[in-house]
């Protein structure tokens, strides 16, 4: 594929969804072009040569989904404004995405208008991060109970979502089995969690590793 510039590329499976978010921003961003796709494997064509302004990430996608597309796909277009979009309004989520390299998070049910002015001051490079659209507006990002998971703790939690022990865990990634507790525990009190069973179930459900991580 030839280099091409493109103004937004739109990551979105949900067909209903994508058709009315496609119709708002074709109104919203007249003369702008768009590209749009189904999963994160099929748009890396495009962005291996493009350098799209802003990329608009579904959280909830085939395959790679939730941070790790959102790491995935910044590791592609690390210029780009990343705008995540998910169906869930959990602040959680929202602190992880921002924490992951996305400079909007907005809910799926966000009004239209809202949608559509963080996806035009992106493109006009307007955009003053982080930013959070709920349900019911525009929401102080400050205001979130932010989640700072080290890269390597986030590794153990990606282990532990396998069903990975602490000493298979302490193999894997060459620390001693008490230095693997010790993330387990940090892990624990960030996602405010008193288990495994809880962390996993959290971790899966707010996007912050992939449903079925490989």
């Amino acid at each position: 594929m030839t280099a091409t510039t493109v103004d937004v590329v739109v990551i979105e499976d949900h067909p209903l969804y994508v058709e009315a978010l496609l119709s708002l921003l074709s109104v919203a961003l007249s003369g702008r072009k768009i590209e749009r796709f189904r999963d994160i494997e099929s748009a890396e064509p495009l962005l291996r040569v493009a350098s799209p302004t802003v990329i608009l990430l579904d959280l909830m996608l085939p395959g790679l989904r939730g941070t790790d597309a959102l790491r995935r796909v910044r590791q592609q277009c690390p210029d780009a404004v990343m705008v995540t979009i998910s169906g869930a309004d959990d602040p959680v989520q929202v602190s992880a995405c921002l924490a992951a390299g996305a400079q909007a998070f907005v809910s799926k049910a966000a009004k239209p208008q809202d949608i559509a002015s963080v996806v035009r001051a992106a493109v006009e490079g307007r955009l003053v991060p982080p930013v959070w659209i709920s349900s019911s507006g525009p929401q102080d990002p400050k205001a979130l109970s932010q989640v700072n998971l080290t890269d390597r703790q986030m590794e153990v939690l990606q282990l532990m979502c396998l069903g990975h022990s602490n000493k298979h865990i302490s193999g894997v990634l060459g620390i001693t089995e008490q230095t693997t507790k010790a993330h387990v525990s940090a892990i624990f009190r960030e996602l405010g969690v008193f288990n495994r069973t809880q962390a996993v179930l959290i971790a899966k459900r707010r996007g912050m590793v992939s449903p079925d991580p490989v």
